[in-house]
């Protein structure tokens, strides 16, 4: 049964390298586009802006089926809706139209990564959660690695719409293997109730204050630890999203880089977050949580202290190396906390939570951008991002976790009970 599990936790990392690759590969490209239609910085900062904003309200909502409805139907949901987004993309005439195109994809794709991760958690044996999560985000690092690169190698020879067209056949991939692969990890309980359990539920739904009750029994019981989490995960997505789209415009105006040199800077930092993942996976079962996400911020602050004192080339490549270093070590240790605090039943909502809290980073951070970008430098924007990170370092020594322990070993052969894999595919699949 461990056997399989591992199966598909390999799955899983395959799914989000081809996914991750597929959406980074364009995501360097916004930029280019935008300029093509005669808009700038503050389009590219509104653009990312709308994802996060519906990413933001539809996370939790998303959170709470897979919880209720299994993590098989949202990533098969979330990578169909990758699909139609590309394809938007490809299609969008003006500006504006891209801009909305972002904001539903931002809606319907929020699901992917609180069910990947739930659905890990659940396969994974408790003490070796943190690594077994690792090994699913080396697969999306790997697409950090191949994505920009490959897409700013194909706009700079063939132009947009070939690297949207093959981001789209990625993504058509990636939707056929997880339908054929990926197998369901949560025992959906909810069809046992009775007529009149349903009518109770719906009952106390329509009571603010029940609903306001439940929804605190969801949450872990240490608060303080909770939220101080969410602060930090908020922090380091607000850091990034505040700088991207200045970065991006800097990068191409002002340091004189092709899509191809920001593609393999980029690049740099993935190759360094799948390293990182893979070697230093259990870091934080070994020596604790709390150091290495310390550890974690400090090396991640390094690509906006890079971006603030350097222009050469080669030295910003490396500090963004070293950012993502500290990315493979606070990230996955953080997902781990979440995950450690949390009641079983209810992880993908925390993650939903989690997931939430980034996408205000992500919104709060173009936003801000916009506002300031006409009045300060670049290098007075990236170190204001290095400052964001401190603070998040500052909750980080402060916070104080408290495992909450679990019921009972998660059952690899639940998932197999309930999806029938078809035997060629298993058949062809790799043990390693």
């Amino acid at each position: 049964m461990r056997l399989k599990s591992q199966k598909a936790i390999l799955m899983l990392s395959i799914l989000m390298a081809l996914q991750m690759t597929s959406y980074v590969m364009i995501l360097p490209l916004f930029a280019r586009r935008f300029n093509e239609f005669g808009a700038g910085v503050e389009a590219l900062g509104m653009s990312a802006m709308a994802f996060a904003i519906t990413s933001t309200l539809a996370a939790p909502f998303m959170g709470a089926l897979a919880d209720r409805f299994g993590r098989r139907p949202l990533i098969l949901g979330s990578l169909a809706a990758y699909i139609a987004a590309f394809c938007g993309y490809l299609l969008a005439p003006t500006a504006e139209v891209l801009i909305v195109m972002r904001c539903l994809a931002g809606a319907f794709t929020a699901g992917f990564i609180p069910a990947v991760t739930g659905l890990a958690a659940d396969l994974a044996p408790e003490g070796r959660r943190a690594q077994w999560i690792g090994f699913v985000s080396a697969g999306a690092s790997f697409g950090w690695v191949a994505g920009p690169i490959a897409g700013g190698m194909v706009y700079d020879h063939l132009g947009y719409n070939v690297a949207l067209i093959v981001a789209i056949l990625i993504a058509i991939i990636t939707f056929l293997m997880a339908l054929l692969a990926v197998p369901e990890s949560h025992v959906v309980a909810a069809g046992s109730l009775t007529g009149a359990q349903h009518s109770a539920v719906n009952s106390q739904r329509r009571n603010v204050k029940v609903y306001l009750l439940q929804l605190r029994s969801t949450l872990p019981d240490s608060l303080s630890a909770f939220f101080l989490l969410l602060f930090i995960f908020f922090a380091v997505l607000f850091a990034w999203a505040f700088i991207e789209p200045e970065f991006m415009f800097y990068a191409y105006n002002d340091l004189g880089w092709n899509s191809s040199m920001l593609g393999l800077v980029m690049s740099t930092y993935g190759a360094a977050m799948v390293v990182g993942e893979l070697a230093f996976g259990r870091f934080s079962d070994r020596f604790g949580i709390k150091p290495i996400i310390l550890i974690g911020l400090i090396l991640f602050s390094a690509q906006f202290i890079g971006l603030a004192f350097f222009r050469n080339y080669i030295l910003i490549a490396v500090a963004f190396v070293v950012a993502g270093l500290g990315n493979s070590l606070y990230d996955p240790a953080l997902s781990a906390s979440f995950l450690d605090i949390s009641h079983e039943e209810h992880r993908a909502r925390i993650l939903g939570i989690k997931f939430t809290a980034g996408s205000m980073g992500n919104i709060l951070g173009p936003a801000l951008v916009v506002l300031v970008t006409s009045s300060l430098s670049a290098s007075s924007i990236f170190l204001m991002a290095a400052g964001v990170v401190l603070l998040a370092m500052i909750a980080g020594s402060a916070v104080r976790l408290e495992v909450q322990p679990s019921k009972n070993e998660p059952d690899s052969n639940i998932g197999y009970q309930k999806i029938a894999i078809p035997q060629p595919v298993e058949d062809g699949e790799r043990s390693s």
